[in-house]
């Protein structure tokens, strides 16, 4: 049996998939507009993280070494032709480096792994919708936009600090990973990789999406 999955929405809007399967597929990027989406939905950090380089009394970086610092250098700061150069990099005492990682702007599709008023109300929420069947229900959406991009997964978010020293690099995509502050809306998440560049959040019905849910609680 499939784990349930939950979709915070306003009723209109879950009467219009209930109705005629519209909704809508949003992109990593978007999500970054605070300004539309306030800071319980939106996230200016989302799709990203940082990997930071210091050290403690300042200090030399041979590029020729295979140090994690030269390898911080050869993978975040050097562009591709400066890789192999041989030189020594000085760092005075106080000096920080933050490299930051980018995921390309990816759809995606948000729920929750548990159904909770509280975060539905703060989302400014007043329905909801539990999709019981999750794989079957992303499949014939992947299947309905498959001109526009290609299902990468779905899954749970890590909620980890974004920001992490050198020698204890992120192991995970930048676009599957959120700050502990967010953990209380236990999100999951499906990701499309666009066809093309310049995409935007689409509005798209899939009426064969629907015997896959309903609304919630019953």
């Amino acid at each position: 049996m499939q784990q349930p999955l939950y979709k915070y929405l306003p009723k209109q809007y879950l009467q219009a998939f209930l109705s005629r399967g519209s909704l809508k597929i949003g992109t990593l990027h978007d999500y970054r507009k605070t300004e539309s989406y306030g800071d319980v939905i939106g996230d200016k950090n989302e799709g990203l993280h940082k990997t930071e380089l210091f050290l403690e009394g300042g200090g030399e970086i041979d590029l020729a070494s295979n140090s994690p610092e030269s390898e911080y250098f050869r993978k975040h700061v050097l562009q591709p032709e400066q890789r192999d150069a041989k030189v020594k990099i000085i760092l005075e005492d106080g000096a920080r480096l933050i490299a930051h990682s980018n995921s390309p702007d990816l759809y995606i599709y948000c729920v929750s792994s548990e159904y909770s008023p509280t975060v539905m109300k703060e989302f400014g929420c007043d329905a909801c919708l539990q999709i019981f069947r999750p794989y079957e229900f992303f499949d014939v959406i992947s299947r309905k936009i498959r001109h526009q991009a290609v299902f990468n997964g779905l899954g749970p978010v890590a909620y980890l600090n974004k920001t992490t020293h050198y020698t204890q690099p992120h192991t995970l995509h930048p676009a599957v990973m959120k700050d502990p502050e967010y953990e209380y809306q236990k999100e999951w998440r499906a990701i499309w990789v666009p066809n093309k560049t310049n995409n935007q959040p689409f509005i798209v019905k899939v009426p064969k999406a629907i015997r896959h849910c309903r609304a919630y609680p019953p």
